[in-house]
């Protein structure tokens, strides 16, 4: 029962999160399948929108200096000119030409090669050896085609899409979906996607419509994620979904006249890696979360740092928030936390203080002070317990 429990609320975050991705690839699709062939001016307009979109990306990850879709849309870029200014050249005889095939195999390589990578900041030195490996990719493509070449083994010259090229980005679409099926980013999702509207885009690459359709659609979910990313690190905290550190900040000047602050700090935390590992901590951190938004679904609640919570409770004097924490505090206590389906459950344990507003406090930062040395003084002496300010 417990591993069924574990299991479907994976699978319902895991639908969730990828709901808006998939019914945008499916309606991209379907819309393909059933028009095939757009008119000049319709496809003029995607193909100048994939352009806009990848810049906008690129400017955007310049800005938040992050590196890992900007290699991306790098990559699809100088692919998608390339593909054009085959089909511009030689025509529809373009697919057969070594130049495709390579491109193809080496379009497929960076993509798996980046899926793999870990997001570092994009303004890194180490980032201009990538810079100047993916041009000598393409400069190295360029001498194999003008010697007729082809690194794309196992293909077929009257296909858009096959042979190694192929078997790499299904290769690709693979660890993707595991990447997306064990941890469930945003970004994970965006990226198997978007894979799959490139693998589409070159598989119908003969096609106007096809290239420019899914080309575009693939720039479409990297700056969906993109934005989703940039507004849960301002706004939301990503393990938990609660309201950030920095939400905290911008909303202080938003609050009541009337409040009090719940502060929930979890006990030993600092034992919780090294007794279970960092995934099995933050999986820890998931089910408290969990089990406060359980007792609080009215009220905002921050994660102000990695162990300590923030519950705004407004309109509320200090005695009705204390029995609300302590409301918490025993329902945390009370519960077997199954962080993992083949481990034993295990039980944990929250302290708390709360503190109300005063005349005297110049901001919400003196209120959260004062429970801040109450909870570090009552902590001292014993845990699993709720002290006043």
């Amino acid at each position: 029962m417990k591993n069924f429990k574990y299991n479907s609320e994976k699978i319902s975050s895991a639908i969730k999160n990828g709901s808006v991705q998939a019914a945008i690839f499916g309606c991209v699709v379907i819309m393909f399948c059933i028009a095939e062939h757009f008119s000049s001016q319709t496809n003029i307009i995607f193909h100048s929108l994939f352009y806009m979109l990848n810049l906008a990306i690129f400017l955007i990850l310049f800005y938040f200096n992050k590196s890992k879709p900007a290699f991306y849309v790098l990559c699809t870029t100088i692919s998608y000119l390339a593909v054009n200014a085959l089909k511009n050249n030689l025509g529809a005889n373009f697919t057969a030409s070594s130049a495709y095939q390579n491109i193809c195999v080496f379009l497929a390589i960076n993509l798996l090669f980046f899926a793999c990578l870990p997001n570092i900041r994009l303004r890194a030195k180490r980032n201009l050896g990538l810079l100047i490996l993916i041009f000598g990719q393409y400069s190295l493509g360029e001498h194999l085609s003008n010697q007729e070449l082809s690194l794309n083994i196992f293909s077929s010259p009257n296909s858009t899409l096959n042979g190694l090229a192929l078997i790499l980005f299904c290769l690709t679409s693979l660890i993707l979906f595991i990447k997306m099926t064990v941890r469930g980013n945003l970004s994970d999702y965006s990226f198997f996607f978007s894979i799959c509207c490139i693998t589409l885009g070159l598989r119908h690459s003969d096609s106007a419509t096809g290239l420019s359709l899914f080309f575009f659609t693939s720039s479409l979910l990297i700056l969906y994620s993109l934005a989703l990313s940039l507004y849960f690190e301002t706004y939301k905290d990503t393990l938990t979904g609660f309201y950030s550190r920095n939400s905290y900040l911008i909303q202080t000047k938003k609050f009541p006249l009337k409040y009090s602050i719940g502060l929930i700090s979890i006990d030993d935390y600092d034992k919780l890696e090294r007794n279970f590992g960092r995934r099995a901590k933050n999986n820890i951190v998931k089910l408290i979360a969990h089990q406060i938004s359980e007792q609080e679904k009215e009220e905002p609640i921050f994660r102000y740092t990695e162990d300590e919570f923030i519950i705004l409770f407004r309109n509320a004097d200090k005695k009705e928030t204390f029995q609300r924490m302590e409301e918490i505090r025993r329902s945390i206590a009370s519960v077997s936390f199954c962080y993992h389906p083949r481990r034993k459950p295990i039980k944990l344990t929250v302290s708390g203080a709360v503190s109300e507003k005063k005349r005297s406090d110049a901001d919400s930062f003196e209120v959260l002070l004062r429970a801040d040395k109450t909870l570090q003084k009552t902590r001292t002496f014993s845990h699993n317990i709720t002290s006043q300010a």
